[in-house]
């Protein structure tokens, strides 16, 4: 009867340690591959990044999509709002390392002659791409997906998605015409996927 339970110990601590170990790994993710919205004023342009300068981890087979997403209202003889994306960037990228962010999207916004505001994509030096009104559309979206590289080959896949709605880049706009310096701005929505 010793023998039985000495062996079911082993057994349980066989796979109760790994199991463990997952646990820990994923609840240490959540806070890995954070995105973070900066304004860089040498470029009149704001990135939204995979902060992963300060990170100690590699992220590996990383996909990324951004877009513009306009919600029509509910009306009668449709019961539920619609969305009309615009997708913007999409990319894969084999690695990101600690001590390195990777761009999801850069931007400008603009103040135009009619006394409206500009949602101007760009690439990372401010060079436009493409315009959009910002009153076309309720939220900046940027998803993307990695695989968190560990020394226990434990590799956890993390989610993410960043949202910020026009509103708030309005807000952003004003503070950055009042004062255009370096640093970051808060993300109004980051949900983690598992």
């Amino acid at each position: 009867m010793k023998e039985f339970f000495t062996q079911l110990l082993a057994l349980v601590a066989f796979f109760a340690f790994p199991a463990f170990q997952y646990i820990v790994l994923r609840q240490f993710s959540k806070r890995e591959g954070a995105p973070q919205l900066w304004f860089l004023p040498r470029y009149q342009c704001f990135r939204l990044v995979i902060r992963n300068i300060p990170g100690k981890r590699t992220l590996s087979e990383l996909k990324t999509r951004a877009v513009l997403r306009a919600i029509v209202p509910a009306t009668e003889g449709a019961t539920v709002a619609s969305f009309m994306d615009e997708v913007l960037p999409t990319g894969e990228d084999f690695f990101l390392f600690p001590g390195n962010d990777h761009t999801l999207i850069s931007f400008r916004l603009e103040r135009t002659s009619s006394n409206s505001i500009d949602f101007i994509l760009a690439d990372k030096l401010g060079v436009e791409k493409k315009r959009f009104s910002l009153n076309t559309f309720q939220r900046l979206i940027c998803d993307y997906t990695a695989n968190i590289e560990n020394l226990l080959n434990f590799d956890i896949k993390m989610g993410k998605r960043a949202e910020v709605s026009s509103e708030s880049l309005g807000k952003i706009f004003a503070e950055i015409d009042a004062r255009p310096i370096e640093r970051s701005f808060p993300i109004d929505r980051i949900r983690d996927v598992h």
